[in-house]
């Protein structure tokens, strides 16, 4: 019994000595934690700052769209498709030919507008004669009335003197009446005519019409072909020969490759460094791994954030849940060299953005890496 006693008294020993050493082993592994625990939030404390840091220098989105200028195509004139000499999403240069309408009426327009100017042109020729007999007419009536002058002085005194009748120098007198009277009319003939005809050469009105008519004619002939507006691309047609296109029907869309932009949209209070002619660097969806460089060309003024107060209505208020309030968004416009990125932009493509308000070589730097990597990841979207 001694040696079980004995025996048991070592192991109680024992494990009494084992239980110090489990002790002297926990503080290291708490301690371990705790540094991890430091660590990760020192990490996200700094990655804290530098995002709000980074946000006033470097400002980020993804939420940005290429811009243009989206034109209907729309004849200024109607007639039959007679040839269409463009595909849908062709490019095309500025003056291309994209439809051509029958213009068999506008020709015939064109040569009834020179025939009105060629009988216009008669007709002024005729007038300018009709003037120039009723100057000679004025001119004849003038010569009449100093002749009628002249014999009714002769009359008048051969009746003083009895050697003619009373009745005699009463004729001679009714004669220099007419003849007045005739140089009157002569005289409101010639101005008659010169009323009819207007003015001479190139400003008179007949004149004037007709030229208009003809250039209206010749215009309208010119319409017959329908030619690009600026270097672009056709879209969104299904047209054929033989359809009847009418005035301010659109036919096609036309988008325009001159004027291209890409609109980005900020934070608020992303916007504190922003200003025009900073740089920009931009991925697009559609070129992933190309970053193009651009410059900020604006900021808006502002943005329509659903306060439309009516009179006879009282002013709505936005409710806001949560803590913290949804963040205003505000757009921005940005240019670039259009030879750089020919045939990558598309109207309405998605691209992120980044702006480098100022220079700072280290916040820059970390930049650009990002904006490359994002753009590197255009591949995966």
């Amino acid at each position: 019994m001694s040696d079980n006693s004995e025996i048991e008294n070592k192991d109680l020993v024992e494990n009494q000595d084992e239980k110090p050493n489990n002790k002297e082993q926990t503080p290291p592994k708490t301690n371990k934690i705790r540094q991890i625990t430091n660590c990760l939030l020192l990490i996200a404390a700094l990655m804290l700052t530098f995002s709000i840091i980074s946000d006033r220098i470097i400002p980020f989105t993804d939420n940005a769209r290429v811009k243009g200028y989206v034109v209907p195509i729309k004849p200024e004139v109607s007639g039959q498709v007679l040839d269409i000499l463009v595909q849908p999403n062709q490019p095309v240069s500025e003056g291309d030919v994209l439809v051509k309408l029958n213009p068999t009426d506008y020709e015939i327009a064109v040569k009834q507008a020179e025939q009105d100017l060629e009988i216009a042109g008669q007709n002024v020729g005729a007038q300018t004669a009709a003037i120039a007999a009723s100057q000679a007419r004025v001119t004849t009536a003038v010569v009449e009335l100093e002749n009628s002058k002249l014999q009714t002085n002769r009359v008048l005194a051969m009746a003083k003197r009895g050697v003619v009748s009373q009745s005699d120098g009463d004729q001679a007198r009714a004669d220099l009446a007419t003849a007045r009277a005739n140089v009157v009319n002569a005289k409101a003939d010639l101005e008659k005519a010169k009323q009819q005809l207007g003015a001479k050469g190139q400003d008179n009105s007949q004149i004037k019409a007709a030229l208009l008519a003809l250039e209206q004619a010749q215009i309208n002939l010119e319409r017959t072909t329908i030619k690009a507006p600026t270097a672009g691309g056709v879209s969104n047609f299904s047209l054929s020969e033989g359809f009847y296109a009418s005035t301010g029907q659109a036919l096609m869309t036309f988008v325009s490759t001159e004027s291209i932009w890409v609109e980005a949209y900020f934070r608020e209070n992303s916007l504190g460094n922003i200003k025009a002619g900073d740089e920009v660097e931009v991925a697009l969806d559609f070129a992933p791994g190309k970053v193009i460089k651009g410059k900020v060309t604006s900021v808006d003024w502002g943005v329509d954030w659903g306060q439309n107060d009516q009179a006879g209505k009282l002013a709505q208020a936005n409710n806001q849940t949560g803590w913290l309030r949804q963040t205003q968004m505000l757009p921005i416009s940005i240019e670039f060299n259009h030879q750089e990125v020919s045939g990558l932009l598309r109207i309405g493509g998605q691209a992120d953005v980044i702006v480098y308000s100022g220079d700072n070589p280290i916040f820059n730097t970390i930049g650009k890496l990002w904006i490359r990597f994002v753009s590197f990841m255009s591949y995966v979207r």
